[in-house]
């Protein structure tokens, strides 16, 4: 998985919670990890085949998380 690559699954687990695809708590969590490991990647401390996992690996748990139900404001 190539940085672009990378920096792509980030974006699309951004787009899912600010679509309202998946909750945001766990979705923003989970694209800095994802962001993270293109960091370690060019920083020679992960391997492009274990940040590909770890890509991977986060936006399918991502996508496991439904977005909780918005309380209402209270004025």
């Amino acid at each position: 998985m190539s940085p672009g690559e990378i920096a792509a699954t980030a974006d699309r687990i951004q787009a899912a919670w600010e679509s309202g695809r998946i909750c945001s708590l766990s979705g923003r969590g989970l694209r800095a990890r994802v962001l993270r490991a293109g960091r370690l990647v060019r920083a020679g401390m992960l391997s492009p085949a274990a940040a590909a996992a770890v890509a991977i690996e986060a936006e399918n748990v991502a996508l496991a998380f439904a977005p909780l139900p918005t309380p209402p404001l209270d004025d």
